[in-house]
């Protein structure tokens, strides 16, 4: 099963790659016309955070607290946003392979990380249809 998880893992962290690389930065920055509605690179700012957060408790095998190295002052810059992906994407990958000792406490936080992923994935399919824009083939070809 945790081959499975970090499979599913790993595709969705190339999926936000390529969704920033895909979609018009000034999307970035914009919010839907509702109450509490997160631009995307809101989104992403906690993404980003999540992948860390989740890279150091898997290291310690138990909850260590929520930060993100995104300044939240970055969050409507495209490359700022794309190499904090990539390099938030490499802590939990790296973090990931070095536990030599799986326990219940690390399967949850494996599986609690997809479940971040997946949960701002829609949210965030609904804020770039929300705005009439479209998304990558990878995003489409895993929902369609």
């Amino acid at each position: 099963m945790k081959t499975i998880v970090v499979d599913h893992i790993n595709k969705l962290f190339s999926n936000y790659e390529e969704l920033v690389a895909y979609c018009p930065h000034d999307l970035l920055g914009r919010k839907l016309d509702i109450t509490k509605s997160k631009t995307l690179g809101e989104h992403l700012w906690c993404v980003i955070g999540a992948r860390e957060s989740y890279a150091r408790s898997l290291e310690e095998g138990r909850w260590v607290g929520f930060s993100s190295s995104l300044n939240r002052a970055d969050i409507q810059n495209a490359s700022t946003v794309l190499g904090h992906l990539r390099s938030s994407a490499k802590d939990a990958r790296d973090a990931i392979e070095q536990v030599s000792e799986w326990n219940n406490e690390r399967d949850e936080l494996l599986l609690s990380l997809l479940q971040h992923e997946t949960m701002h994935e829609g949210q965030i399919i609904r804020l770039v249809y929300g705005f009439g824009e479209t998304l990558p083939m990878s995003w489409v070809d895993r929902w369609a």
